[in-house]
This record gives C-alpha cells, sequence and structure tokens, in this order.
C-alpha cells in the first residue's frame, strides 16, 4: 500500500533491444528510511535507479512521489540522484558547487573535511574525497529522496565510515536508497534490502537469504 511519505514503484517495466530488464518491479522507500539494493553486474540496479530518475524511458511504471504520481524523477525536485560516474564538472570548486545546490547553510559546510577542500577546483581533488563530496551533495541536496549508486566504490576506510555516519543522520530527514558492491556496507546502513535477480526483486532478510539466491557463498 502506497503511503503519501513515500517514493512508491509498481509495476515497473523496462526493455533494450528486445531483452527485458527490469520486469514488473515493485519497490517502496518510506521517508526515513534507507533501502538497500544488491545484485550483480548488468542484473538491473543503475538501471532501475535512472528509470526512477527519469534519464531511461520506462516500457511501463506507476511511480508516485509524496502522494504525486510522477513519471520523471528529476521533474519532481524532490529526488536527487549520485549516478556511478562522476557528475561534477572539474572547473567547478567546491564552494561553487555548494552554491549551486543552494546548500549554504546546510550542516555540510560544518564538516571539517568539506572545510578543508572548500576553495579547491573538483579536478585537483583525489578521487576518493571526489566522491565523497558528491556523495555527501546528494545526500544533503535539498530532496525528500537521495539515489545512490555505487556511492561506495573510491572511499578509503575513512571516507566510508564518514559517508556512513552521514547517512545515519540524513536518514531521520528523507528517503534514501542505495546500491553497491560493497555488500556489507550497504547491510549495514539499510532497514531494508532486496536483491535484483532475473529483472526483479527480491526480500531479503539476512546473509543466509543472499546465500539462499546464490548471491553469496558460503566462503564470502
Amino acid at each position: 500500500m502506497c503511503t503519501d511519505r513515500s517514493l512508491y514503484i509498481d509495476s515497473l517495466s523496462f526493455s533494450r533491444d528486445g531483452r527485458v530488464i527490469l520486469s514488473g518491479v515493485y519497490l517502496q522507500v518510506p521517508g526515513n528510511t534507507v533501502v538497500g539494493i544488491l545484485g550483480r553486474n548488468g542484473s538491473g540496479k543503475s538501471t532501475l535507479m535512472n528509470c526512477i530518475f527519469g534519464n531511461s524511458k520506462v516500457d511501463f511504471a506507476f511511480m508516485k512521489c509524496d502522494g504525486k504520481v510522477f513519471k520523471r524523477g528529476y521533474l519532481t525536485k524532490e529526488i536527487g540522484y549520485l549516478p556511478q560516474n562522476g557528475f561534477v564538472p572539474k572547473s567547478l570548486s567546491v564552494s561553487r558547487c555548494i552554491e549551486l545546490f543552494d546548500l549554504q547553510n546546510s550542516p555540510l559546510i560544518e564538516i571539517p573535511v568539506i572545510q578543508q577542500h572548500i576553495h579547491f577546483k573538483f579536478g585537483n581533488l583525489s578521487l576518493g574525497f571526489a566522491r565523497l563530496f558528491e556523495d555527501l551533495l546528494i545526500l544533503y541536496s535539498n530532496t525528500n529522496y537521495s539515489l545512490f549508486d555505487e556511492p561506495f566504490v573510491g572511499l578509503s576506510p575513512l571516507y566510508t565510515e564518514l559517508f556512513k555516519e552521514h547517512l545515519h543522520h540524513m536518514r531521520q530527514h528523507k528517503g534514501i536508497l542505495i546500491s553497491d558492491h560493497y555488500y556489507q556496507d550497504v547491510m549495514d546502513v539499510s532497514d531494508e534490502i532486496y536483491l535484483m535477480k532475473e529483472g526483479s526483486l527480491l526480500k531479503i532478510n539476512d546473509r543466509e537469504d543472499l546465500m539462499l539466491h546464490e548471491y553469496l557463498s558460503p566462503c564470502d
């Protein structure tokens, strides 16, 4: 059942070149909840996020954001999206990015590591900090929902823990959908877990379910 305070996806189907990639996907991301999606390469995780955000045109989907029907998530202005590949132009400074996202008065600028790099241009940042900064931009963006596609990739252990800390804080204020190959990190931060397999989402309750569906082996 769809609640007004949620990102609601029903019967989402997507195909490319005659091949079905997503088939009747149902997903609900309530406000103040972190939902994690796991799955092998090519299973459709990134495709799902692109369909929700509006970068990819679905074959069919019924989608609501806080009770309002939408077709492309970015048009709602309530859904932020971190793609796999970086999105900030190298010529922009950290401070300019913060201005463009209208986050000058947000807790983001109070984070010490942000302050240390505030005047750096994006192209001069280390790859790890660049990814962390993009993660935090989307997390603190003025939206009710944030979608993250592989936010942990490229982060050092220190930056991973820092991002988790801020995820825990911001989950009180928005709904979060996250997918990454670092499955333990996803499980650490998520309230609900799903596995993308054969174009559909399977509810996961624990690590044993991941082994049952052959995502993990007993040795992992």
